[in-house]
């Protein structure tokens, strides 16, 4: 199967926001981090926090965290709303430890790595009977250039459309992060929240969940 199949699917996921707001609040017990978060029909869950004063006027850095059920192969988030021309975080584990790569696509096909998306990866990352988390403070989720390289950066203060995608199907070598990956099995779209998960301890909720 080729990646060009999901052209006509994945390509209305950049369609206007709507007014209905997906995500709400959650305090993250392992981390003390409140993000705002979505969850899917699957069981998938995208959680975001950002910095106060996250808007459209400066490029920013967010707190991301993605939770899933083990059994997946990998799951998705495309910042931008749609498979191209924007960042695109995906991550899975290999039982023991969770892994992440970033992605852009600049086409209907296996997303190349996306050098400008910068990961650290914070405390509330692991794998356990049921699920894995990935947490993770990332530069570069948020801002990008579009299609014609014009700079674009998500609006802090008000929502927008993201997306995501997953596969049952395990990724080829699970310990390096160029590595390839099957076609997804599904693809969705939330409405998430961007002003509602600003907050003044974005700081303080890095530096207490960065590794030593």
């Amino acid at each position: 199967m080729k990646w060009s199949v999901i052209a006509a699917g994945i390509a209305g996921l950049a369609s206007p926001v709507l007014a209905q707001l997906d995500s709400t609040p959650f305090v993250d017990a392992d981390t003390g981090i409140t993000f705002q978060s979505y969850t899917s029909a699957e069981g998938i869950t995208y959680r975001l926090a950002l910095p106060e004063n996250a808007t459209d006027e400066a490029g920013y850095d967010v707190i991301l965290q993605v939770v899933a059920p083990v059994e997946l192969g990998w799951a998705g988030w495309a910042w931008g709303g749609a498979m191209v021309y924007n960042p695109l975080t995906i991550v899975w584990h290999d039982g023991n430890t969770v892994h992440h790569s970033p992605r852009q696509a600049t086409g209907y096909y296996v997303p190349a790595v996306y050098p400008d998306s910068q990961y650290t990866v914070l405390d509330g990352t692991g794998v356990n009977e049921t699920h894995f988390k990935f947490t993770a403070l990332c530069a570069g989720c948020a801002s990008w250039a579009d299609f014609e390289g014009n700079p674009f950066i998500l609006n802090g203060a008000g929502d927008t459309n993201f997306a995501y995608a997953y596969s049952m199907s395990p990724v080829e070598e699970p310990t390096n992060p160029e590595t390839g990956f099957s076609i997804h099995d599904h693809v969705g779209r939330w409405i998430h929240d961007l002003a509602g998960a600003r907050s003044d301890k974005f700081a303080e909720w890095i530096a207490t969940n960065t590794p030593e």
